[in-house]
């Protein structure tokens, strides 16, 4: 007797597809208490998670019931492998230095270590933008959405 073997392409995608269903039950559940809370309200926490949802359904059934192409894998080398070591790194010391700093600086550093690093932006460009991207995520965050951001030392 033979086993059945599945293809990479099905089990992902039977994954992506249990993750979606789970993603859409959880946005059913909070779009639920949203009608309970706060009646005739158009978009709540219940939209993102309905989104990713309907999104990984979507990737999971072209995984698991399309023709992928096959591709061969490779790691990265040389420029590429540096850009991506400089990210991790980046990011994990934005992630450290966050309560120290609090958003504002730590974003503005990271940032600008970022569009260096991973974009390879002459420093001048790179602090511009690094400046334009904490200036609109605050904007966004913290003005807009009123979300409680970390204040570190500084109390920025």
């Amino acid at each position: 007797m033979r086993g059945v073997r599945l293809s990479d392409g099905r089990v992902v995608g039977g994954i992506l597809i249990l993750l979606g269903v789970f993603a859409l039950v959880e946005g059913r559940r909070v779009y639920a208490l949203r009608e309970q809370m706060v009646a005739g309200a158009v978009v709540g926490d219940d939209t993102f998670p309905i989104i990713v949802g309907l999104g990984l359904l979507l990737l999971g059934g072209a995984a698991a019931f399309g023709r992928l192409p096959s591709v061969k894998v490779t790691l990265p080398r040389g420029p590429e492998r540096a850009r991506m070591l400089w990210g991790a790194g980046l990011l994990t010391g934005y992630w450290l230095i966050l309560p120290y700093l609090g958003y504002t600086g730590s974003t503005a550093l990271v940032s600008t270590g970022l569009y260096r690093a991973m974009g390879g932006y002459r420093w001048p460009l790179a602090i511009l933008l690094g400046g334009l991207t904490t200036g609109l995520l605050f904007l966004l965050f913290r003005v807009w959405l009123r979300q409680p951001l970390p204040t570190g030392w500084l109390g920025l």
